[in-house]
């Protein structure tokens, strides 16, 4: 059976369950974002006969054109779909309804659920792949990570999963490294065993030592959020820093990702008091854009000139 693999290129989650599928199914496998999801959803090859697609989805602006594109392919082809994002009740109904396989739980990190998924396929290392996820999604206390974790050797899983992230953060997604990071996960190498992770992890370190100086220079505060521009690769990091540094629940990093639009992180801390994934698909749609996400960790992609309005509305929410 020729199986077929859609996942999130941006992080350690995506990558790690695009690795599962292909080592518990031999299957070919493309690392995509929201962006480009739905035109890579129709170029899905033909001849496949089993497709997953991980760690991606929808949001109010799009979610009747994703649903249609997944039961399309549903209807030559058996599909898969695990997320762990926001999923309207309504929408997994009728995913349901029109033959998906539906694997969603928002306590659980993307990788895990494959790895729960496809289990009986995979050989017993295939459970740190599922943990990087899960502790780079800060997801390792849910309820079946805290079960893997309990049993492994959890400063191991924390280093190689915070090497691995550093060093996708140090390269994104140039000269293909996320497809590459895939193939030797999918092989069960380490992350310090994969060629270049652990010097990239070690200039990335450099790297956020400078942006923590930046963060304190350039950031701004309102209320409860501090937020600031930055042309760094992972502006969920530079978010993070933001909560640090400013000592405020949530923090919000934007960068320009095309001419006239910007890519926005956001990242809260339990103090939030709004789902940030529901309140950034709502306001992004609003203002012309799309986006959604976590309670704690959420993205959109908004005209420009719509992130002062972004950041009030936001401000007065959390």
């Amino acid at each position: 059976m020729k199986s077929y693999c859609i996942s999130h290129v941006k992080d350690v989650d995506g990558v790690g369950a695009a690795a599962l599928v292909v080592a518990a199914k031999g299957a070919d496998f493309l690392l995509t974002d929201y962006d480009s999801l739905l035109s890579d959803l129709k170029r899905v090859p033909q001849d496949v006969e089993e497709f997953v697609l991980c760690d991606l989805g929808s949001d109010d602006s799009n979610r009747r054109e994703f649903i249609d594109a997944l039961s399309k392919l549903a209807s030559r082809s058996r599909v898969t779909y695990i997320d762990h994002h926001y999923i309207p009740p309504s929408a997994k109904r009728e995913l349901v309804r029109n033959g998906i396989n539906l694997v969603h739980d928002a306590r659980e990190c993307a990788s895990m659920l494959c790895y729960e998924t496809f289990r009986d396929l995979l050989p017993p290392e295939a459970q740190f792949v599922a943990l990087y996820g899960a502790v780079t999604d800060y997801q390792d206390t849910s309820p079946l990570a805290k079960k893997l974790m309990e049993r492994a050797d959890r400063h191991f899983v924390l280093a190689e999963a915070t090497m691995l992230s550093h060093a996708l953060a140090r390269m994104g997604v140039e000269e293909e490294f996320p497809q590459k990071i895939a193939k030797a996960l999918a092989e069960m190498k380490t992350p310090h065993e994969i060629d270049s992770v652990p010097e990239l992890a070690l200039e990335q370190l450099r790297v956020e030592t400078q942006i923590s100086k930046e963060v304190r220079r350039r950031g701004k505060k309102t209320g409860r959020l501090a937020y600031m521009e930055t042309s760094q690769y992972s502006t969920g990091n530079v978010a993070k820093l933001l909560i640090g540094e400013f000592e405020v629940p949530v923090g919000v990093s934007y960068k320009k990702k095309q001419r006239g639009w910007y890519e926005v992180s956001l990242r809260g801390t339990s103090e939030c008091r709004t789902h940030l994934g529901k309140a950034a698909g709502r306001i992004a749609l609003k203002l012309g854009g799309s986006g959604g996400g976590h309670r704690r960790a959420a993205g959109c992609h908004i005209p420009a000139s719509s992130i002062g309005p972004l950041i009030s509305e936001l401000a007065r929410l959390v």
